[in-house]
């Protein structure tokens, strides 16, 4: 198992860093343009590959976090008692962040799919990994709680948010025209939290350890999530004008 383990994150890395820089190509390019579309497309099978893996690396370091974070380490009891007092909470924190990534980059292109459209969206095997995202921030929410660690908390939250949002536009019984627009765009720019956000919390933290050291790391882990989230509502009324995303009675008075 050890060996499947190392495999995989080894290929869920480098998918990863592929999708780092991927990621700012939709972004930058005229929207609606052949290699806009194109990108995106790579961008969402690459991501639902990276979000998939990480979902199954964390599972499968909880199942048997001794087996697989020791394998080929000398450690005495005391040693891997405290290592597993911060690596279990670590594991459950990437657990809920790679499906948080599986929900919103599913939902970003689920929602140009189906457009106004949206009885596919509440299906069960869609809906299943965001109902899925409520007691999983939970329970990481709780741990975080326990052992003191506040990334899990806010994590956890814009977790709950997040799926209370999704929720929200799928079953609402009215939309306004065009805003599954704003849904995509709202959904991709959350893809990208939740990437960068791993990247600064698991691989990215030891090339910032020198300049970022203990609790200051913690700057580091929520960048990602503050700038984005400024960009969604700083950009979002920008979107909403250019898109006539609006009810009915405004768009007749246009």
């Amino acid at each position: 198992m050890s060996t499947f383990h190392t495999t995989l994150l080894y290929l869920h890395i480098a998918l990863g860093a592929v999708a780092l820089v991927l990621y700012w190509v939709p972004i930058v390019t005229r929207k609606g343009s052949a290699l806009h579309i194109k990108a995106g497309k790579v961008f969402y099978y690459l991501m639902l590959t990276v979000a998939g893996s990480g979902i199954v690396l964390s599972v499968i370091g909880l199942a048997d976090p001794v087996g697989i974070y020791t394998a080929g380490k000398q450690m005495t009891s005391e040693q891997i008692a405290r290592m597993l007092v911060w690596r279990v909470p670590v594991s459950q924190f990437l657990l809920l962040l790679s499906l948080l990534t599986w929900v919103t980059v599913r939902h970003a292109i689920g929602v140009l799919r189906t457009k106004s459209d949206r009885r596919i969206l509440r299906r069960w095997f869609y809906q299943g990994p965001v109902l899925l995202l409520f007691p999983t921030a939970l329970y990481v929410a709780y741990q975080g709680i326990t052992v003191g660690m506040p990334l899990l908390i806010i994590f956890a939250v814009v977790s709950l948010i997040t799926a209370s949002t999704i929720s929200f536009y799928v079953y609402k019984a009215e939309i306004q025209p065009r805003a599954w627009i704003i849904e995509h765009f709202s959904s991709m720019v959350g893809s990208g939290i939740a990437v960068y956000t791993a990247f600064f919390a698991a691989g990215g933290r030891r090339m910032l350890s020198q300049w970022l050291p203990g609790e200051w790391q913690l700057v580091s882990w929520l960048a990602a999530p503050v700038i984005g989230i400024s960009a969604m509502m700083l950009l979002s009324g920008y979107y909403k004008r250019k898109y006539k995303v609006q009810p009915d009675r405004a768009l007749q008075q246009a």
